[in-house]
């Protein structure tokens, strides 16, 4: 069994959409196999297929310093900072994030700086790109149903598949959450002797959650809590679209944790001949 992916048991064979599905691919994957029996998507019959997607909160902060840091030697990331890890709604939003020192080369800097900016501060940031230091902010990122991945009406793949639509807007509590990042991120750096200062808008994308959310009940949901979908016991997903919320760090193990936990359960059902 792959870690990621749509898994279905049939006469003990096993079909994965892939290690790499995730939230886009695999809610495309079902939405795609509409049938008489389910018209709205394979395990759609809750409408959750493709819902809640989630990427979680992040932006970053950069600084000059008046002698050479060489940010881009060593490990991407060396470091971090959990002091904001804390719920603690006094600041004006809901759970926590994290920083975390962050190592990019140069032509990724040029691209998300500043995305699209010109003229002598950028160019300026960038010819002290040896002075410089990096850090990340990530924190968790709350489902909301109409962000989601639907199908796209005007573009298929090569098989003449739509391909994935994703539609995504910060949450407010993204945004504060964010704002508090950049205070905190400039103060720290500040503290430290830094010259200048660059607050970093959010990637396009980081860690792609959710649209195949987990639920006790089946008209909340796709799935439950061990992968299998609702509407059809012997169909499991296996990624992160199983995601119910975000949580605030990297998901990685949270995936393999529950693709094991996935695997034993799975073979229990097979000795019990329940799939």
């Amino acid at each position: 069994m792959r870690v990621g992916g749509t898994i279905c048991f049939d006469d003990l064979r096993t079909y994965s959409s892939g290690v790499d599905s995730n939230s886009l691919e695999t809610p495309r994957l079902l939405l795609n196999s509409a049938s008489n029996l389910f018209p709205e998507g394979l395990a759609n019959g809750s409408g959750q297929v493709g819902r809640n997607y989630m990427r979680h909160m992040t932006g970053s902060v950069y600084a000059t310093f008046e002698e050479p840091v060489h940010m881009y030697r060593g490990t991407t990331m060396a470091g971090i900072i959990s002091d904001e890890a804390h719920h603690d709604p006094e600041r004006g939003f809901v759970g926590g994030y994290e920083m975390e020192t962050l190592s990019l080369g140069l032509p990724f800097m040029a691209a998300f700086l500043d995305p699209g900016a010109w003229g002598p501060r950028f160019t300026g940031a960038l010819d002290q790109y040896e002075n410089m230091a990096g850090m990340w902010l990530v924190g968790e990122d709350l489902p909301q149903e109409s962000n989601r991945v639907t199908l796209s009406p005007d573009v298929t793949d090569r098989y003449g598949l739509p391909v994935a639509n994703v539609h995504y807007d910060d949450h407010p509590n993204d945004i504060a959450m964010r704002e508090h990042g950049y205070r905190q991120g400039a103060e720290l750096y500040r503290s430290v002797g830094a010259r200048d200062i660059y607050e970093v808008p959010p990637y396009p994308s980081t860690h792609n959650l959710g649209t195949c959310r987990m639920s006790e009940r089946p008209e909340e949901g796709v799935c439950n809590s061990y992968g299998q979908t609702h509407e059809v016991s012997n169909l499991f997903i296996s990624d992160g679209s199983q995601f119910t919320t975000s949580g605030a760090e990297n998901p990685t193990l949270t995936i393999v944790s529950l693709a094991i936990r996935q695997a034993e359960h799975i073979g229990q059902l097979m000795r019990q001949k329940a799939i």
